[in-house]
């Protein structure tokens, strides 16, 4: 950059990311700006993660939930090179487990993939939503 910072482009890849599908599918708003709290829950190896803490920048900040440790681990790997983000691995179906750690959030994004993930997500908003908070949801669907 012209005035000494370093940027760095990468690739975002639709067919492997909902949340970059989403986005380039139309989805105008999806309430994860700079400076936002986000609550990201199945987090897996954090790519999509990584993308949401370039988006949100060092003033925001990503708490990101993952229950498998194999992830996990890769997601914590990452966190340590982008202090804006909080790797927890967890269950999100119990957040009482990890509430010391999350703060209010701006926003819940859920790709928990579970049958129950709505029950996952108002049990987290519960938790953690600011008032006037929103959410999304990744919802897996057969196609027809």
């Amino acid at each position: 950059n012209e005035d000494g910072t370093k940027v760095e482009y990468r690739v975002w890849n639709p067919f492997r990311s909902k949340l970059a599908s989403a986005i380039l599918g139309g989805l105008d708003n999806v309430w994860i700006v700079p400076g936002a709290k986000v609550l990201y829950l199945g987090a897996a190896s954090g790519t999509t993660v990584s993308h949401v803490s370039d988006i949100i920048g060092p003033e925001g900040v990503v708490y990101a939930v993952e229950f498998s440790h194999r992830s996990g681990r890769d997601l914590v790997n990452m966190a340590k090179k982008r202090t804006n983000i909080i790797p927890i691995i967890e269950d999100a179906r119990h957040p009482a487990k990890y509430r010391m750690l999350v703060g209010m959030v701006d926003v819940i994004f859920s790709d928990v993939a579970q049958p129950d993930q709505a029950r996952i997500l108002a049990l987290n908003a519960s938790y953690f939503l600011k008032n006037e908070g929103h959410f999304v949801i990744s919802i897996k669907v057969c196609p027809v």
